[in-house]
């Protein structure tokens, strides 16, 4: 659900602000703070990997423009504009879920909604 996929997760991308503290209660970024980010300067292990956002593709158009004459209608096969690849199954990109935003399958995984009631989850 959503762009890189479960990008709200903040368990899983560690963001956002977390208050610590008990008496003396102050506001601190949650993956870590200036030291953390010069030691992670290079590598970070909690970022979106490219699975995450999705496989870059385009299409082979040129199998459209000098197919042959047939019965059948000739396809453009994606190729991945990582490796060159033909590739067999897409998974996922930008907007992907956009159309399906509504669903409840998206709305299952949804991390906003982890501890949500039936009721809740209902509405």
């Amino acid at each position: 659900t959503g762009y890189p996929t479960r990008w709200e997760d903040q368990t899983k991308y560690r963001g956002g602000w977390v208050v610590d503290g008990q008496r003396q209660k102050s506001l601190r970024l949650r993956l870590q703070g200036k030291w953390g980010t010069l030691s992670n300067i290079f590598y970070n292990p909690y970022l979106p990997t490219l699975d995450d956002y999705y496989e870059p593709w385009t299409y082979d158009y040129q199998n459209l423009i000098t197919a042959p004459l047939a019965d059948e209608q000739p396809t453009a096969r994606a190729i991945s504009m990582v490796t060159g690849k033909y590739m067999d199954t897409i998974e996922a990109g930008p907007n992907w879920d956009d159309d399906l935003g509504g669903s409840q399958v998206y709305a299952n995984n949804d991390p906003n909604f982890d501890g949500a009631s039936d009721e809740e989850m209902r509405q």
